[in-house]
């Protein structure tokens, strides 16, 4: 049976319950609780395992990778013009497969440098608003990795939802092991429908995991129904070294993620409105 929300998500494995969740333990964050308050909460959106140290690891491989490709250019090609003929044949693939390569690890350079600390999301109760502060490559992977421009690596978007158009989906893909068995990575995606509806206009990916748990889901659930009761309040354990490129938030989205009342947030917009006028 597919998803109720269509055109449905990519690698769909199921849509997710929306309302309070009550459970005699306490509803687990993840330690991805930013921080909260009575008004709004922020959640981390960090894929696990981008540490500092993983950071320059990987910019070390990357780079080590395009200066190899280089160099092989650099002595193939001589060859292919003062050896025989037929070998010309094989240039061209072994061109487009070195660029090809060359394009991967440049991309994975860039996000590696210009990527924020964290693409999190914040939420605020009192408004029913929601805020997502993307990165262009945080999809690495998809489609758009591949069609736009990998200039563009510092781009940064903030989009604003109403909560009441999220809904929550489960996605999976499996991967085979040499040695047998499966390796199996889930994706907590939220979709964004129309008004009243069940058409996706646009979606966003709230976690990724290990293993099949819906633990920010109902946090964040509970939280905007006011169901405070059973909620995990640990915040994400400061780290002692953080990437040098911070979040920063528009002045405009910081001050109407943080409105104490709708009434607090039109005041705002229509401030904000007037000056861009």
């Amino acid at each position: 049976m597919p998803s109720k929300y269509q055109p449905q998500v990519s690698s769909w494995r199921e849509d997710l319950h929306k309302g309070i969740y009550t459970t005699q333990l306490h509803l687990s964050n993840n330690k991805k609780l930013r921080y909260a308050t009575d008004d709004y909460c922020e959640f981390s959106r960090r894929l696990s395992g981008m540490s500092p140290l993983l950071r320059i690891l990987m910019i070390t491989i990357a780079s080590a990778t395009v200066l190899l490709s280089l160099v092989v250019l650099y002595f193939v090609i001589p060859i292919i013009f003062f050896e025989k003929s037929k070998t010309r044949f094989i240039f061209i693939p072994c061109c487009l497969l070195v660029f090809f390569g060359m394009y991967i690890f440049f991309l994975m350079a860039s996000n590696i440098f210009f990527a924020p600390e964290d693409c999190p999301i914040r939420l605020n109760r009192k408004t029913g608003k929601v805020y997502i502060y993307d990165h262009f490559l945080l999809y690495f992977g998809a489609w758009s990795t591949f069609i736009r421009s990998p200039f563009r690596a510092k781009e940064i978007t903030v989009k604003e939802f109403n909560w009441a158009d999220i809904q929550g989906c489960m996605t999976s893909v499996s991967v085979p092991l040499a040695s047998g068995g499966m390796v199996r990575n889930y994706r907590l995606e939220c979709v964004v429908c129309e008004p009243n509806t069940t058409k996706v206009i646009d979606h966003f990916l709230l976690a990724a995991y290990s293993s099949l748990n819906y633990y920010e889901w109902m946090w964040i659930n509970s939280y905007m129904a006011f169901s405070d009761n059973n909620l995990d309040g640990e915040l994400m354990p400061e780290e002692e070294f953080t990437w040098p490129i911070k979040v920063n938030w528009p002045e405009e989205i910081d001050k109407k993620s943080k409105a104490s009342s709708l009434e607090e947030y039109q005041k705002i917009d229509a401030e904000y409105k007037k000056i861009k006028e």
